[in-house]
């Protein structure tokens, strides 16, 4: 997993020269490569030294180090932003200078515009000293065109590398924060939240660095460009700069506005992605109780809250966007009826050298100046957030579930002892690893592993096995969290303890006390089984699974996760657009978006027209040049002042609808790959990581949520900016019309090739983030374990790695971006050229007004054709997230939840089970994990379970709640399993599974998701198993909300709830999945006894390692590698000496052996020859030589 730091492909960028770096040159052998074949992680360049993460962290952190303590002398809260701007200020300054440069180049090029425009107005064919002059403007005008492609794209490089730096640093601040967090403070934030930290805040800072400059440099330059307007239009230009002025309050307003609804989203993103994840991890259980529509409601309403935020911020960003498109319309508008109406004679040079210099200003202004308000408002946002998990308290010790998904209870708890043996420590701290292992393996494991291997290290040993406690050196015994007593087992033998009992026989054996230095280890005859089972299991801990033997678990291996290849298909749009509307309204937004174009580019024409008209009677009067006939203004106004509006409501209009059916879109699509989710088999969970899952919800989702509704609708407005200017240059010069289709295939051919590489970019950058969020998500979960094991610095490498391979992808994204952008905007240059120079060779031919119309549009081509290709690029991007929601909402479906033929309701009323010749596998290439299964189950029959980890013992209860779909028939009640839905079959067999599961919630939710019950009853159950005063202590009383997977009850108490979920259902079937195997012993009895209570009529089927839970069955079924080995009572299987279920007894140690025996040869009497029982004991004939004897068990401590 480190790869990472392997040495992979040096950095080219390190060795490269000036020119290499200015136009990008050295990523052409990436190219090349992307061209010839698919790009693999292999390929990506090694991250630049100053841009690994360990390094970027920990200088952001000494930084933040020093803010919190300079802060505690001036008694006042630290500031995280304070702290990053220590951080960063000085390498960030620098590109300011840069910012300056371009800004002011790009207010000179419309004064060299104006020269070029009025040499046509003064045209005069015999000047050729005029002419030559203009050619050098031409030539400087084309120059700054060149000087600005290279130096925009140079800087936007380095500011987004300034992000991605300050981004990768905030997340290793983040996780390490996260490994650190004490008990308390993870209480007041949960993994949802830590997530999207990681998911979303911090991307904002990506976004923050690329528009910070023009905070300064937007007012710098419109002051500037009104200094420049004032001379060439006078006062005039004060009524466009109002406008200008006018609408910056209100888009600082639409930033704040947008501050809060994203913050308010925020909230809702996160509910919903902490639910998400805790139905993903509870998915096996979630089905078992067919509680899919609970939660599938639960998440509908979240998400129904957060689209609701999100389309009033979508609407604000729509009116910024459609302000960005309007604003200069209205400025010129403004300006010139202002000019007229003053008296003033409309000329073209006037016309074009303010509207350019309008565009300058107004790109910096109404653009950039309000995007960087509104990413600095977002990124405060997530600065506080942010913050706010930096100032909880670090702690040592945190309780927080664990993974592993494919692991049994008992193969997590023997990977669990090999990690710590491995450690080599020289304490060794044990919390009941014995629980949930068989007995022969718990044997095997306490003699081989904790007496035998740690025998020279200090071991504490929690556990609920008593028949070890003899080879201890120290007993604690602990009750309600106080020592009771403490001693050795000999003094507590004198003593006359209660549990002595369980083991006092066991002394018949004279036991030498132990020569000190040798371990303490029982003389033990091993036979042949055990001897079996100390090699397998040696190999199981070593090299996994043997032949034979747990194939349970041996059917799932993790998918790569795939990513798709080449191009995005045309049906992935047509399924987006119309899951967000009917095809109709897209056809009318189609005809909007052409509307309002035609509308923007007629109004600009009326005024070219408007000044060539005004400049034709200038000229003609009488031969006297200083004579000048006035037009009809109200005509020309009142056409011109239609057209501005126009184009105000048509592109207001058609802004909102498009963010209206995107928005629908994602809504449309989120539900239907929740569905989908829901409605997928537990196969599909095992096979894929939660990060895997839960990326397609919180990242993709918020791809489609949130930019590419804003991507998408800014493509379309430059794209028909785009094709109005060609246009309107191909009316003016005709023959214009050979370059441009020359330059189109030049430009078509280099966005394939770089597409073809580009592509492959993203989608590595969108698979090395999963690990990221995988790692962030399984540390979190196992953070207790972290600890325990000193390993936060390793897991903090490992995530710093992770971060470094995502950084390479990302790195490649910015930089292959820029290279095509660089190379774009030299086409523009060209165009540029060929305009300017061309209209000066046509001069005679062309007036003023045309070349003014063309020449400007051509110059605002610069910018907007490389943004319109890297928008499409972005759009075609940002559509994997698309098509990776799709992917998920057509998932393989397990069978319905209900069929039109249904069940009685009564049904079961007898509880009789039938397995006739079962075969089960998880996958369809998976191992049989069940083989020829043949057994019948009668009505209100307690059956035990038994045997090895890995026998089968879990997989008979997916085949029996049909998880993945079994072979052979399984009757309930005369009705096959496979004919009813899952819900009606799951509805009707309650489960109190191995691992319990609570939800984030309240109490009643958690017992009662679907209000079937009472509050009486609700009380009742939790009366029966004893949590009644527990939850009467919570504030809210059983509506109090629960912690994140209901941290704050213990495991005993989390599976009395599950016992009380089983109890209020009061169904006819109960199954008992290892319920008590982590539970201490009192809690064990109080379920055993409710459930002898509760369930006496029902049918039980008990999955245990305890053998003293089932000893008392009617039947044992014996489970080997699969098979069904063993199948009677307790007490006959015990009769036959060679019989697994003897052997295993007899694994427990004499005393425990023969207690075991005598209960189940009580039991046996009692229901056979209930007459010849006496007072509950046996009267047996003495004979035989048997003593009648009862051990009697006293384990309630």
């Amino acid at each position: 997993m480190l790869h990472v730091y392997s040495e992979g492909k040096p950095n080219p960028l390190q060795d490269a020269n000036l020119c290499s770096r200015v136009f990008f040159w050295w990523l052409n052998p990436l190219f090349k490569i992307g061209h010839k074949r698919r790009l693999e992680e292999d390929d990506m360049y090694t991250v630049l030294p100053e841009d690994r993460s360990k390094h970027l962290g920990e200088e952001l952190q000494g930084c933040w180090d020093k803010e919190v303590l300079r802060a505690k002398t001036d008694a006042r809260k630290p500031s995280l932003t304070k702290a990053i701007i220590k951080c960063y200020w000085r390498s960030y300054l620098v590109l300011g200078i840069v910012t300056f440069i371009e800004e002011v180049i790009k207010i000179i090029q419309p004064i060299f515009l104006g020269k070029i425009i009025d040499y046509f107005e003064k045209y005069d064919p015999t000047d050729s000293a005029a002419l030559y002059e203009t050619y050098g403007y031409a030539f400087v005008l084309t120059a700054c065109t060149l000087i600005l492609a290279i130096l925009h794209h140079l800087y936007f490089y380095h500011v987004q590398c300034a992000g991605m730096r300050l981004r990768v640093a905030m997340c290793h601040m983040i996780y390490r924060k996260a490994l650190r967090l004490s008990n308390v403070a993870m209480g007041k934030t949960t993994t949802g939240q830590i997530v999207n930290l990681l998911s979303n805040d911090v991307n904002k800072f990506d976004q923050v660095t690329i528009f910070l400059h023009f905070l300064w440099a937007g007012p710098l330059q419109a002051i500037a460009v009104t200094g420049l307007l004032w001379m060439e239009i006078g006062i005039s230009c004060l009524a466009g700069m109002a406008v200008l002025v006018i609408l910056l309050p209100l888009q600082s307003c639409f930033g704040k506005l947008f501050s809060y609804f994203r913050s308010k989203t925020a909230t809702f993103t996160d509910i919903r992605i902490r639910t998400m994840n805790e139905v993903i991890t509870g998915i096996r259980i979630i089905k078992m109780y067919a509680w899919e529509k609970s939660f599938a409601e639960l998440i509908t309403s979240f998400r129904r809250k957060e689209i609701a935020k999100i389309l009033r911020s979508s609407y604000l960003r729509g009116m910024n966007l459609a302000s960005f498109f309007i604003a200069s319309k209205i400025i010129v508008f403004v300006t010139f009826t202002t000019y007229v109406l003053l008296g003033n004679v409309i000329t073209a040079s006037r016309v074009f050298v303010a509207m350019t210099l309008y565009g300058a200003v107004r790109v910096t202004v109404t653009l950039f100046f309000p995007s960087a308000i509104e990413r600095v408002s977002e990124a405060v946002v997530s600065i506080r957030r942010i913050q706010d998990l930096q100032l909880l308290e670090n702690g040592d010790l945190t309780v927080i579930g664990d993974r592993g998904t494919t692991l049994s209870g008992g193969q997590k708890a023997r990977v669990n002892l090999a990690r710590a043996v491995y450690q080599d420590a020289d304490i060794y701290l044990l919390d009941d690893p014995l629980s949930a292992v068989d007995a022969e393996v718990s044997r095997h494991l306490f003699e081989l592993c904790i007496c035998q291997t740690l025998h020279e290290k200090i071991t504490i040993l929690v556990t609920h096995q008593l028949q070890y406690l003899k080879a201890a050196s120290q007993i604690l015994i602990v009750k309600d969290g106080e020592m009771v007593q403490k001693g050795t087992y000999t003094e507590f033998l004198k003593s006359g303890v209660d549990f002595g009992s369980l083991l006092k026989k066991e002394n018949e054996e004279t036991e030498q006390s132990p020569v000190p230095g040798t371990p303490t280890l029982r003389n033990r005859t091993f036979s042949e089984s055990s001897v079996w089972s100390q090699q397998s299991s040696r190999l199981s801990l070593k090299d996994g699974t043997p032949e034979g033997q747990d194939t349970e678990n041996a059917q799932v291996t993790l998918s790569e996760e795939s990513r798709s290849e080449g191009n995005i298909g045309l049906k992935a749009y047509k399924n987006y657009f119309t899951a967000g509307a009917h095809w109709l309204i897209i056809i009318f937004l189609i005809l909007l978006n052409i509307i309002a174009q035609v509308a923007y580019v007629l109004q600009d024409w009326w005024l070219s027209y408007w000044a060539n008209e005004q400049s034709a009677l200038n000229v003609t009067v009488n031969g006297k040049e200083n004579v000048t006939e006035k037009l009809d203004l109200n005509w020309y106004l009142g056409i011109y002042s239609g057209l501005t509006v126009a184009t105000v409501l048509f592109g207001i209009v058609r802004a909102l609808l498009v963010f209206y059916v995107l928005v629908n879109s994602s809504q449309t699509l989120h539900n239907r790959m929740f569905e989908s989710i829901l409605k997928a088999p537990v196969l599909f969970f095992d096979r894929n990581p939660i990060g895997r899952i839960l990326n397609r919800f919180s990242k993709d989702i918020g791809h489609m949520d949130d930019l590419l509704p804003l991507t998408f609708l800014d493509f379309i407005q430059s794209f028909l900016q785009v094709i109005g200017v060609m246009g309107v240059a191909v009316a003016v010069i005709p023959w214009i019309s050979l370059p441009l289709i020359l330059l189109i295939i030049v430009f078509f051919v280099l966005r394939r090739y770089f597409l073809e590489t580009s592509r492959d970019v993203k989608r590595l950058e969108s698979t090395t983030r999963s690990p990221v969020f995988s790692h962030l998500s399984s540390s979190l979960q196992g953070l207790w374990t972290i600890r325990a094991y000193k390993a936060e610095e390793r897991f903090q490498e490992l995530f710093d790695a992770h971060q470094d391979l995502h950084s390479e992808a990302w790195f490649l994204f910015l930089t292959t971006s820029r290279w095509f952008a660089v190379r774009l905007d030299a086409i523009c240059a060209i165009f540029v050229t060929v305009i300017a120079f061309g209209s000066l060779i046509l001069a005679e031919t062309l007036d003023a007004g045309q070349v003014g119309l063309a020449l400007s549009y051509a110059l605002t081509l610069m910018g907007m054709f490389q943004w319109c290709v890297r928008q499409s690029a972005e759009v075609e991007n940002m559509m994997i997230s698309v098509e990776r929601v799709i992917e998920y909402t057509d998932l393989e479906k397990e069978a319905p939840w209900e069929y039109q033929k249904r069940p009685p309701p009564s049904w079961p009323h007898e509880g009789v089970i039938v397995f006739d010749n079962v075969n089960f596998t998880y996958s369809l290439d998976g191992p049989l994990v069940l083989k020829h299964l043949t057994a019948l189950i009668k009505s209100g029959e307690k059956v035990g379970i038994v045997g090895r980890t890995g026998a089968g013992k879990s997989s008979l209860i997916s085949a029996l709640f049909r998880l993945s779909e079994p072979e052979g028939k399984i009757w309930i009640d005369k009705i096959l399993t496979t004919e009813v839905g899952l819900h009606d079959l799951r509805k009707k067999m309650s489960i109190i599974p191995q691992e319990p599961v609570l939800f984030t919630g309240t109490m009643r939710k958690n017992l009662d998701p679907f209000n079937e019950h009472t509050d009486e009853e609700l009380w009742d159950a939790l009366k029966e198993v004893q949590l009644k005063e527990a939850v009467e202590d919570l504030p809210g009383k059983m509506d109090t909300e629960l912690a994140e997977a209901g941290s704050n009850f213990s495991v005993g108490q989390r599976q009395l709830v599950c016992l009380a979920r089983a109890i209020l259902r009061k169904n006819r079937i109960l199954i008992i999945d290892e319920a008590t195997a982590n539970v201490d012993l009192r809690t064990d009895e109080l379920i055993q006894k409710k459930i002898r209570e509760k369930f006496a009529h029902c049918t039980v089927l008990t999955i245990a390692h305890r053998l003293n839970t089932i000893i008392d069955s009617d039947k044992i079924m014996v489970l080997d590698s699969g098979r069904l080995k063993e199948y009677d009572e307790p007490y006959v299987l015990l009769q036959n000496r060679d019989s697994l279920f003897y052997k295993m007894v007899q694994q427990l140690g004499k005393a425990e052996a023969a207690a075991l025996t005598e209960t189940a040869k009580q039991v046996y009497f009692k229901r056979n020859y209930p007459a010849i029982t006496h007072n509950g004991h046996v009267v047996m004939n003495v004979s035989n030589g048997q003593p009648s004897a009862l051990t009697i068990f006293e384990t309630a401590l």
